[in-house]
Protein backbone atom coordinates (compact mmCIF):
# COMPACT_ATOMS: atom_id res chain seq x y z
CA UNK A 1 0.00 0.00 0.00
CA UNK A 2 1.55 3.23 -0.89
CA UNK A 3 0.51 6.68 0.19
CA UNK A 4 1.14 10.12 -1.10
CA UNK A 5 -0.24 13.27 0.69
CA UNK A 6 -2.09 16.44 -1.40
CA UNK A 7 -1.72 19.65 0.22
CA UNK A 8 -4.13 23.01 -0.55
CA UNK A 9 -3.62 25.26 2.56
CA UNK A 10 -4.75 23.81 5.41
CA UNK A 11 -6.38 20.98 3.81
CA UNK A 12 -4.65 17.99 2.67
CA UNK A 13 -5.71 14.73 1.16
CA UNK A 14 -3.64 11.57 2.37
CA UNK A 15 -4.24 9.00 -0.86
CA UNK A 16 -3.54 5.22 -0.20
CA UNK A 17 -3.70 2.15 -2.78
CA UNK A 18 -5.98 -0.27 -1.64
CA UNK A 19 -4.89 -3.29 -3.28
CA UNK A 20 -7.44 -5.65 -2.01
CA UNK A 21 -10.00 -3.74 -4.30
CA UNK A 22 -7.94 -2.12 -6.01
CA UNK A 23 -9.21 1.49 -5.36
CA UNK A 24 -7.52 4.62 -4.32
CA UNK A 25 -8.67 6.09 -0.84
CA UNK A 26 -8.25 9.50 0.85
CA UNK A 27 -8.52 10.58 4.01
CA UNK A 28 -9.38 14.23 4.26
CA UNK A 29 -7.69 16.47 7.03
CA UNK A 30 -8.22 19.88 8.22
CA UNK A 31 -5.20 20.56 9.82
CA UNK A 32 -4.20 17.26 12.33
CA UNK A 33 -8.41 16.82 12.27
CA UNK A 34 -9.67 13.68 10.08
CA UNK A 35 -12.76 15.03 8.26
CA UNK A 36 -14.09 12.45 5.76
CA UNK A 37 -12.83 10.01 3.41
CA UNK A 38 -12.96 9.82 -0.04
CA UNK A 39 -13.01 6.73 -2.44
CA UNK A 40 -11.93 6.45 -6.00
CA UNK A 41 -11.31 3.88 -8.74
CA UNK A 42 -8.29 5.91 -9.94
CA UNK A 43 -5.76 8.66 -8.46
CA UNK A 44 -7.18 11.65 -11.19
CA UNK A 45 -10.60 10.93 -10.09
CA UNK A 46 -9.59 11.18 -6.09
CA UNK A 47 -7.13 14.17 -6.64
CA UNK A 48 -10.26 15.59 -8.73
CA UNK A 49 -12.39 15.38 -5.88
CA UNK A 50 -10.17 16.66 -3.41
CA UNK A 51 -9.66 19.85 -5.55
CA UNK A 52 -13.93 20.18 -6.16
CA UNK A 53 -13.80 20.17 -2.13
CA UNK A 54 -11.30 22.91 -1.48
CA UNK A 55 -13.07 25.06 -4.09
CA UNK A 56 -15.87 24.57 -2.34
CA UNK A 57 -14.44 26.10 0.77
CA UNK A 58 -12.63 28.93 -0.77
CA UNK A 59 -16.29 29.26 -1.48
CA UNK A 60 -17.14 29.44 1.80
CA UNK A 61 -18.22 25.51 2.59
CA UNK A 62 -17.75 24.36 6.13
CA UNK A 63 -16.67 20.06 6.07
CA UNK A 64 -17.14 17.92 8.95
CA UNK A 65 -17.50 14.31 9.91
CA UNK A 66 -17.53 13.57 5.79
CA UNK A 67 -20.58 16.25 5.33
CA UNK A 68 -20.00 19.40 3.51
CA UNK A 69 -22.20 22.92 4.27
CA UNK A 70 -22.16 24.93 1.71
CA UNK A 71 -22.90 28.65 2.31
CA UNK A 72 -21.05 28.33 5.81
CA UNK A 73 -18.45 30.94 5.65
CA UNK A 74 -19.56 33.35 2.94
CA UNK A 75 -22.42 34.52 5.23
CA UNK A 76 -24.99 33.53 2.73
CA UNK A 77 -26.03 30.89 5.93
CA UNK A 78 -27.71 28.74 3.47
CA UNK A 79 -26.84 26.10 0.96
CA UNK A 80 -26.24 22.81 -0.26
CA UNK A 81 -25.57 19.77 2.13
CA UNK A 82 -24.00 16.84 0.33
CA UNK A 83 -21.26 14.09 1.51
CA UNK A 84 -17.90 15.10 0.76
CA UNK A 85 -18.52 12.16 -2.02
CA UNK A 86 -20.78 14.28 -3.91
CA UNK A 87 -23.98 12.84 -2.81
CA UNK A 88 -26.10 15.47 -2.15
CA UNK A 89 -28.62 15.18 1.12
CA UNK A 90 -30.80 18.44 0.99
CA UNK A 91 -30.26 22.14 1.94
CA UNK A 92 -30.05 24.47 4.53
CA UNK A 93 -30.97 27.92 5.30
CA UNK A 94 -30.96 29.91 8.10
CA UNK A 95 -34.13 31.65 9.56
CA UNK A 96 -34.65 36.02 10.82
CA UNK A 97 -33.85 34.65 14.34
CA UNK A 98 -30.35 32.99 13.17
CA UNK A 99 -31.60 29.40 13.99
CA UNK A 100 -30.50 26.98 11.18
CA UNK A 101 -32.39 23.94 9.30
CA UNK A 102 -31.71 21.27 6.99
CA UNK A 103 -34.22 19.39 4.74
CA UNK A 104 -33.39 16.56 3.47
CA UNK A 105 -33.34 16.06 0.00
CA UNK A 106 -36.71 13.50 -0.25
CA UNK A 107 -38.71 15.79 2.40
CA UNK A 108 -40.93 19.14 1.54
CA UNK A 109 -41.00 19.72 5.39
CA UNK A 110 -37.77 20.79 8.06
CA UNK A 111 -36.23 17.59 8.99
CA UNK A 112 -33.89 18.87 11.41
CA UNK A 113 -33.55 22.69 13.09
CA UNK A 114 -30.46 23.77 15.39
CA UNK A 115 -29.54 27.42 16.83
CA UNK A 116 -26.54 27.57 14.82
CA UNK A 117 -24.59 26.25 11.36
CA UNK A 118 -21.86 24.29 13.96
CA UNK A 119 -24.65 22.72 16.48
CA UNK A 120 -26.87 22.13 12.64
CA UNK A 121 -23.95 20.45 11.14
CA UNK A 122 -23.47 17.99 14.34
CA UNK A 123 -27.04 17.14 14.34
CA UNK A 124 -27.16 16.40 10.53
CA UNK A 125 -24.04 14.03 11.17
CA UNK A 126 -26.19 12.35 13.94
CA UNK A 127 -28.88 11.94 11.81
CA UNK A 128 -26.83 10.42 8.82
CA UNK A 129 -25.19 7.69 10.35
CA UNK A 130 -26.38 4.61 12.96
CA UNK A 131 -23.66 5.31 15.16
CA UNK A 132 -23.94 8.62 15.53
CA UNK A 133 -20.96 10.91 15.39
CA UNK A 134 -19.13 8.01 17.09
CA UNK A 135 -19.56 6.47 14.00
CA UNK A 136 -18.15 9.46 11.53
CA UNK A 137 -15.30 10.00 13.87
CA UNK A 138 -14.25 6.61 13.54
CA UNK A 139 -14.35 6.98 10.00
CA UNK A 140 -17.51 4.74 8.93
CA UNK A 141 -19.36 6.69 6.35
Amino acid sequence: MSTHTDFYGDLSCEIHVDCADSHYKGTLRYKVFDIGHLTAPNIDLLRSQFRAICDMTDAGAMIRYGIILTGYHNRDFKGDVLLVDGEVLGEWASDEFEWCHFTATDSAEVTLSAPSPWMLHDAIADWKTPDGLAGLVNGNQ
